[in-house]
């Protein structure tokens, strides 16, 4: 008796850890999809990102995924909605501290192979 009871706990945990959740995770999934409406955006099970411009009787989904491209696919289809972006707080834009310096202003000079100040090492060599 004490192992028939045993087992049957185990049974009532092993339900409550693995088949409960899945069907709550089913339950919301049927609310998504019977609750859709003209205008929002979802996203389906293959990953394609659209918004809901029809809706009718037959399980069939109007989605348009880009200016002037509809597809037509099944309410199942529909795994979630789109959720707004948050509102990100705007930064200060850094000011520079420094006042911009001769080298940065002015662009570099032309290359003279004859001017003796470019190339000190020739001067070297000539004595």
């Amino acid at each position: 008796m004490p192992q028939l009871l045993i087992l049957l706990l185990a049974l009532v945990v092993f339900w409550f850890v693995a088949m409960r959740p899945g069907r709550n995770q089913q339950r919301r999934m049927q609310e998504l999809q019977r609750d859709l409406e003209v205008g929002q955006e979802v996203v389906l099970s293959s990953g394609i990102f659209g918004t809901v411009r029809s809706l009718d009787d037959e399980g069939r989904v109007q989605l348009e995924v880009a200016p002037g491209t509809e597809l037509t696919v099944a309410r199942q289809a529909v795994v979630r909605r789109v959720e707004p972006p948050a509102a990100e707080p705007v930064e200060a834009i850094e000011q520079p501290t420094e006042e911009p310096t001769q080298e940065t202003t002015q662009p570099p000079a032309a290359h003279d192979p004859q001017d003796p100040e470019q190339h000190p090492e020739q001067d070297q060599e000539r004595d």
